[in-house]
């Protein structure tokens, strides 16, 4: 956060025209933050950027709590990408990572957690095939 604040007081240093979502792991507490074209930086609970991101993150300020579990925030995360994704059925345009607080360490999700999770989401969050 400190070396974005520098970055959008110089116009050299400044990001290159996209949106970023960045999570990390600071003094055993999640930070996620989302980073604009202009350099302005927030941070969030849960947050979505690109196609959809309104009804998204409509969604998520719905649900979110703040004691989730690792798996079900990736439950959840799985949800709101079939919200507003084409493909409501297979999993092939997800990949997920998990940083946990303890260690700090990422991880990648592997392709059978991704489709449990998956499968878990379209239970407990049925939504419109429209």
């Amino acid at each position: 956060a400190d070396q974005c604040q520098q970055y959008t007081q110089y116009a050299g240093v400044r990001p290159y025209g996209v949106a970023l979502i960045l999570g990390g792991v600071v003094n055993n507490t999640p930070e996620l933050f989302l980073t604009d074209p202009s350099g302005t930086y927030i941070s969030y609970d849960a947050i979505a950027i690109g196609s959809g991101s309104d009804t998204v993150t409509d969604f998520l300020e719905k649900t979110y709590k703040d004691n989730l579990t690792l798996d079900e925030a990736s439950v959840l995360a799985s949800a709101g990408i079939y919200l507003s994704s084409d493909d409501k059925e297979g999993t092939n345009h997800i990949r997920m990572a998990h940083i946990k607080t303890g260690n700090g360490l990422y991880e990648l999700v592997s392709d059978d957690k991704i489709v449990s999770y998956a499968n878990t989401a379209k239970e407990k969050y049925p939504h419109d095939k429209n």
